[in-house]
């Protein structure tokens, strides 16, 4: 081991010893320090370069820290995934089970595990991420004695049709309402059974999985005929309805009928305009939205402005690979049009610089949001949006990283963050950084292997980032081993 390492509790942890006396107080210090010793091997966990041994150390301590989202949501390497799998803690096993990044050999294990809840945990895992499990595990899934077990096995891919008709007349009627889902592949005999089963939710599964709607009125008569509420509005909203019927809901009392009936391509433009002094905004917003209206007519309606995002107007998606259509659209006074339009998978030029510039907050978020932005558009939402996203924009194809060292002293704390994409930004910067109040810009400087070595030993003490700086793939191996070392003396891993 390097004199470094071996020093590590001299000078690493913001005191350096002077004396024997000083060195071995420091060492009992850290020694006893449990909450750091959890800080340093959760970093070491989801450090990408730490090598395979630290790696089986690191899983191997029973227990593991508590604090365990990082286990549930951090990608692993192959052996890390292999080793937290074959934890002896159950409860380290069931956390690992639900992370949908663990490679599908482990989650495999982990579903035949002899812990019920990890068993759960890993068949809800696959079921939900569409994780394709062995046959034979599959099969003995279904088979599970834990009636959710059993319940979750339903749904999971490569599910054959015999364990498939077993749990159909499973004791438990939530497994056998959760088989009858797969109707279609249901023998007819089985079929016969469900559709007379005693249980209620089971007889309620089957009328879901055999039911077909029958047509939607089109005439006044059939709609009146008609009581269930949203065959109503789906009538109003899409239903090729006759003149009287169009009519009818036109002037309906039911403002909800009234806008589903303003959107309906089939009501004629006519009618459709008549709605456009109607009471209620939601009307006058859907009228305006027609694909049928010239833009003086939707510029003549008198609608409402949502904030935020909005399902993208019909007339704008079916147009997504007509250019000229587009263009049209992002040229529209409507605002909705607009951003409906950042949704296009592909946007010429001209209308991304169009709707780059546009007054609309939203339509510039958004079309930051579906990776069309240029990068100062990028950036400028980076710095300024709310919103979960922002992160992501940091990711979009236009994000210029060379450059983005100059904002390592400006006031917003987003792009004193985006100063560490530089990858021209040099160690000094980075250690700077590292300093920052901010505890993102602090936190990710301490990961950045660009961080000069003494600073990065020293972020590992309790008065530094020991987690962000344990994580740093920079970080010796050696000094890796130390730390394990430490909190192996220490007894620690199950106080954070």
């Amino acid at each position: 081991m390097t004199a470094w390492a071996d020093n590590t509790t001299e000078t690493a942890f913001g005191t350096v010893a002077t004396t024997a006396a000083a060195r071995n107080e420091a060492v009992r210090r850290l020694t006893a320090d449990t909450a750091l010793h959890a800080e340093w091997i959760v970093g070491l966990a989801v450090n990408p370069a730490a090598p395979d041994d630290v790696q089986l150390r690191v899983f191997s301590a029973d227990p593991l820290p508590r604090a365990r989202h990082w286990l549930a949501y951090c990608r692993l390497t192959p052996v890390a995934a292999r080793t937290a799998a074959a934890h002896p803690d159950p409860d380290v096993r069931r956390t690992v089970a639900e992370n949908p990044q663990l490679p599908a050999a482990e989650l495999a294990a982990l579903a035949e595990d002899p812990d019920p809840n990890v068993r759960r945990a890993a068949v809800f895992c696959a079921g939900d991420y569409a994780v394709a499990l062995p046959a034979r595990t599959v099969v003995r899934l279904a088979a599970d004695p834990e009636p959710r077990i059993r319940y979750f096995a339903t749904c999971l891919p490569g599910l054959p049709d015999a364990p498939l008709h077993t749990l159909a007349q499973d004791p438990d009627p939530r497994v056998r309402a959760a088989a009858a889902h797969s109707w279609d592949r249901l023998r007819p005999d089985i079929r016969s059974v469900l559709t007379a089963d005693p249980d209620p939710q089971v007889r309620r599964a089957v009328e879901r999985a055999t039911h077909t709607e029958p047509p939607l009125p089109t005439t006044v008569d059939g709609f009146l005929a008609e009581t269930a509420e949203g065959r109503r509005r789906d009538t109003a909203h899409r239903a090729p309805v006759d003149a009287a019927l169009a009519a009818h809901l036109a002037a309906h009392e039911d403002a909800a009928l009234r806008r589903a009936a303003a959107a309906n391509p089939h009501l004629p433009t006519g009618l459709a305009l008549s709605l456009a002094g109607d009471p209620d905004p939601a009307v006058r917003l859907a009228v305006s939205l027609r694909a049928d209206l010239t833009e003086a007519q939707r510029a003549a309606v008198d609608h409402p402005v949502p904030k935020g995002r909005r399902p993208v107007p019909a007339c704008v998606e079916e147009r997504f690979g007509d250019p000229a259509a587009l263009r049209a659209f992002a040229a529209s006074g409507h605002v909705l049009l607009r951003r409906g339009v950042t949704c296009a998978p592909e946007l010429p030029a001209d209308v991304v610089a169009r709707l780059a510039a546009d007054e609309d907050y939203f339509v510039r978020l958004m079309l930051c949001e579906n990776d069309h932005a240029p990068h100062e558009l990028l950036l400028e939402m980076f710095a300024d949006w709310d919103g979960l996203s922002w992160g992501s924009l940091a990711h979009c194809s236009s994000f210029a990283r060379p450059g983005l060292a100059r904002f390592a002293d400006d006031a917003n704390p987003r792009l004193r963050y985006a100063a560490l994409f530089d990858p021209d930004a040099g160690p000094d910067l980075v250690e700077r950084l590292t300093h920052d109040p901010d505890a993102m810009v602090g936190g990710h400087a301490a990961g950045d292997p660009r961080l000069p070595l003494p600073r990065l030993v020293a972020l590992l003490g309790a008065d530094g980032r020991p987690r962000e700086a344990a994580r740093n793939p920079a970080l010796p191996v050696a000094l890796m081993h130390r730390l394990l070392d430490i909190a192996e003396a220490g007894g620690s891993g199950g106080r954070s």
